[in-house]
């Protein structure tokens, strides 16, 4: 296996040609955090910090990847990578047919936006369910409205399990809250 193949080809690589920029702009939002915002507790800037630099890496992975792709095969390689970002493609899926089979994308899709439903919590005041699904979900509306634009596919199939994880991953976590404010 190259480095070419790992770094270009597999679902790490990809997590790694995203990860300097999101924790980039993750400090970048955290210094801006911190030098303006004194009240706040520094447990929740923190969480927040993750939370961005989550949701920037999400973006990346699923609105940017081919875009970073050839930005990092330009920095590694200095030259064309033969590729292109398919810009307005247009291609939509509006039929649900995820249960029909279970696929690593299924699978991968679900997991995607676990995260969501606890670090966005972790990083509000006073987090209700309602209103963290609400924005987990229109989260990821924009996010597949947006990758037709970026030469991907809009996928009813993907708002419905990334919903199910928003959703699953808020559920426990508030219910865990819960049953520990119960018992402090």
């Amino acid at each position: 296996m190259t480095f070419q193949y790992f770094f270009f080809d597999t679902y790490i690589g990809y997590f790694l040609q995203v990860l300097p920029v999101a924790l980039l702009v993750s400090v970048i939002y955290g210094v801006i955090l911190f030098r303006k915002d004194r009240k706040t507790p520094v447990r929740r800037k923190l969480f927040s910090c993750v939370f961005v630099c989550y949701i920037i890496g999400l973006i990346c992975l699923v609105v940017g990847l081919d875009l970073i792709g050839i930005i990092w095969y330009k920095i590694l390689y200095h030259m064309d990578p033969g590729t292109s970002v398919g810009w307005f493609n247009g291609d939509f899926n509006f039929v649900p047919d995820f249960f029909n089979r279970i696929s690593g994308e299924n699978i991968g899709n679900f997991l995607m936006f676990l995260p969501f439903g606890i670090l966005y919590p972790l990083s509000q005041k006073e987090p209700v369910w309602k209103k963290c699904v609400i924005k987990g979900l229109a989260a990821i509306v924009v996010i597949e409205l947006l990758q037709p634009v970026f030469g991907r596919a809009f996928d009813m199939n993907d708002i419905i399990l990334n919903s199910l994880g928003v959703v699953l991953s808020t559920t426990i976590f508030m219910l865990i809250k819960k049953v520990i404010k119960r018992k402090s």
